[in-house]
Order: structure tokens, then sequence, then C-alpha cells
């Protein structure tokens, strides 16, 4: 039966951004009920939701890349650990950047998930402007005009290797 080839790649990492939202709402929603109150208001917590939503989006692009190079099913979840293991904790998340050396606090801000929980802070603190929020979308397309077609490319070509 015909269908869309790439259809098996971009179904998963569409479900998985219904995911991300359904996670991102449970979260905002124990965060108001235990006392967290955005200064941003209700727009501020909207714009750093749809943010978040809309990084995991292009981060998604990464891990359907690795399922499509791994030859086991198994590989997926270690491989994606090995990159996202040393970006998480060398971000900004944790401890503040003004803290660090400088040649760290360098590195630590030119990291993704420094810049877009940067920007998820800023949005929901009120406090964005153009350029945080500039820095974070730019971070996201720069993610999915990279990963996007080389996962489209190494699907589409996988019988041929």
């Amino acid at each position: 039966m015909p269908f869309w080839q790439p259809s098996s790649i971009v179904g998963p990492v569409i479900t998985d951004g219904l995911r991300y939202t359904t996670a991102l709402l449970a979260i905002l929603g124990t965060g108001l009920l235990i006392g967290f109150r955005p200064d941003g208001g209700a727009g501020g917590a909207a714009f750093a939701l749809l943010f978040s939503i809309g990084f995991a989006f292009s981060v998604s692009w990464v891990f359907a890349l690795i399922g499509v190079l791994a030859k086991r099913p198994e590989a997926v979840s270690g491989t994606s650990m090995i990159f996202v293991y040393p970006l998480l904790f060398a971000s900004n998340i944790l401890v503040d950047t003004s803290t660090m050396p400088r040649w760290m606090q360098l590195l630590v801000d030119l990291n993704p998930i420094s810049i877009a929980t940067s920007t998820v802070r800023e949005l929901a603190y009120g406090s964005a402007d153009a350029v945080i929020v500039a820095k974070g979308i730019g971070i996201c397309l720069l993610i999915i005009v990279i990963f996007v077609p080389m996962t489209m490319y190494f699907y589409l070509n996988r019988n041929n290797r």
C-alpha cells in the first residue's frame, strides 16, 4: 500500500510534540498549585510554554536522526544520553553563569539548552527583550535547518548504504 515515506519519521515527531505539550501543562499546573506565579502573567507563561514546545520540537529532530542511524532500538536512548547529559549539565539550568570562570561562562552561554532556558525564564518573568527571543527562536530554527534535512536524507537513503 503506497504511503508518504517520511510519515514514519514526521508522525512520531508530531506525537512527541503532543506528549511534550501535555508534560509542560502538567508541570505548569503543578507549579501554579504550589505557589509559582510568573511575573510575566498569563501571557508570559503562555509564550514560555509555546517556546518550550517549539524548542522540544526542534530537538526531536536530533533524536529522530539518531533513531534513523541506530542499528538497534535500544541504542537510541543510550546514544541520545551521550549528547544530552553534557549539554544539560554544562548549561545555566542549575547554576548562574555569573558565578563561573569567564571561559566556562562563554561556553555555557553558547549552549543551546542555556539559550532555551534563558528564553523561557525571561518570557515567564516578563523581562524578555527582542534579543533573547530572537536568540531562542534562532537556535530552534538552526537546529531544524540542520537536522530535518539530515534526518530525511538518511531515512530516504537508508537502503542505499
